[in-house]
């Protein structure tokens, strides 16, 4: 494939470049081309990284009426994300190395490359030596699959898990949300306070999940060390939306006030990546209570709006969902356009205007928190592994 007609974000700025793509792999980039082909015209459109999304629940094994690998991935693929790593709190929640391998095998329907973190259990050790998983997660919460454990084990899995590989933390501290009943910024920053001083004493890398607020973030980053995720429900939604939403504007943590969603827009320069979390349930299910938003289609359209709206640098938005999480979660030749890596490539059209339908998603639960929103940038197409897989709009 010889990709013409583009503008392709390399090294900080949009440039019009050819992009040559032979056996999944960017080949070389070129300023122009002659020949005629194996060439695609790319509409004068963005060439960007494909994104990477390292915070997704995709429900396969347990619960394949909200989601499963063939649906989700649809979903990732038409919103920008070539490659998704799937949480272990499934109802049964993947914890030893053989559930693991079901999921491996599960996954293989999927049109996006799929990863996988691995759960942490009260004393699950040998398991995880023997699963050898890509990263860990850790729950300070309570949570789907009864995973949350004490802080002596997390503590200890901190220090037996390959120092080389990440753990991500769900920052919730349950004694607090039980002796409370609240699931407030304190339960947060109690966790992220906790999980820091385990991180030094273990003297390794940690990641938050979906810091929700100014407090969390800056704790986070009061350590080196620790990284800052942020969903982008926390950006984009606060709880007005929950007022108007009702029982589809429950997530866990919960939407903060709106003032905490502002002060969070004046921090997003300390946030280290964006992670979806996209965790889709039924209509009928959050209307039961459910906690939990599909996001993986909504992500990267919402944050291109807001660069359409002056809020946000493209840069910024590159590093958050492809080059910081390739770097963080050990993705070699992924998460920048260049010669030799991989041909993961989304093209987006920055002026197409529409309207967020959950009708129209890909997602099997098939409804959005951003309902009726009007969003300004699309992804026209996507291209995994040199591979057209999404073009104009639609699947190939």
């Amino acid at each position: 494939m010889i990709l013409t007609n583009v503008k392709a974000y390399i090294n900080g700025e949009a440039k019009e470049r050819v992009l040559e793509i032979k056996d999944g792999r960017i080949e070389k980039i070129r300023n122009s081309y002659s020949g005629k082909e194996g060439v695609v015209d790319g509409k004068g459109l963005l060439v960007l990284p494909g994104g990477i999304d390292s915070h997704v629940h995709l429900r396969e094994p347990g619960a394949t009426q909200k989601e499963d690998f063939y649906t989700g991935s649809r979903a990732a693929i038409a919103g920008g994300f070539t490659t998704v790593m799937d949480m272990p709190n499934n109802p049964v929640p993947t914890i030893t190395a053989e559930r693991l391998k079901e999921k491996i095998k599960l996954s293989k329907k999927a049109l996006c490359e799929i990863h996988f973190h691995f759960g942490a259990a009260e004393n699950n050790f040998n398991e995880v030596k023997k699963a050898d998983p890509e990263s860990l997660k850790i729950y300070m919460g309570q949570s789907t699959g009864e995973m949350r454990i004490t802080d002596k084990s997390a503590e200890k899995h901190m220090q037996m898990f390959d120092r080389e590989r990440p753990i991500v933390i769900h920052a919730e501290d349950q004694q607090y949300i039980e002796r409370t009943g609240k699931r407030d910024i304190r339960a947060a920053l109690i966790a992220v306070e906790k999980a820091n001083k385990m991180a030094e004493r273990t003297d390794r890398v940690i990641c938050i999940a979906h810091t929700t607020s100014k407090q969390e973030i800056l704790s986070a980053k009061s350590r080196k060390k620790t990284m800052a995720e942020i969903a982008p429900h926390y950006m984009f939604l606060s709880a007005k939306d929950r007022e108007k939403l009702g029982n589809l504007g429950l997530v866990y943590p919960p939407l903060r006030d709106e003032s905490t969603r502002m002060e969070v827009w004046k921090h997003l320069d300390k946030v280290d990546y964006i992670g979806s979390d996209h965790a889709p349930h039924l209509i009928s299910e959050k209307n039961q209570g459910a906690h939990g938003f599909p996001g993986l289609e909504t992500t990267l359209p919402l944050l291109l709006d807001a660069y359409n709206r002056g809020l946000l640098e493209l840069g910024w938005i590159v590093e958050k969902t492809s080059e910081n999480p390739a770097e963080v979660f050990n993705f070699n030749k992924k998460g920048h356009i260049r010669e030799g890596n991989t041909a993961d490539l989304i093209l987006v059209d920055m002026k197409k205007e529409w309207k967020v339908r959950g009708d129209e998603l890909e997602t099997k639960c098939r409804w959005s928190p951003y309902e009726g929103r009007t969003l300004k940038g699309k992804v026209f197409g996507t291209i995994k592994n040199g591979e057209t897989i999404y073009w104009n709009y639609n699947f190939q």
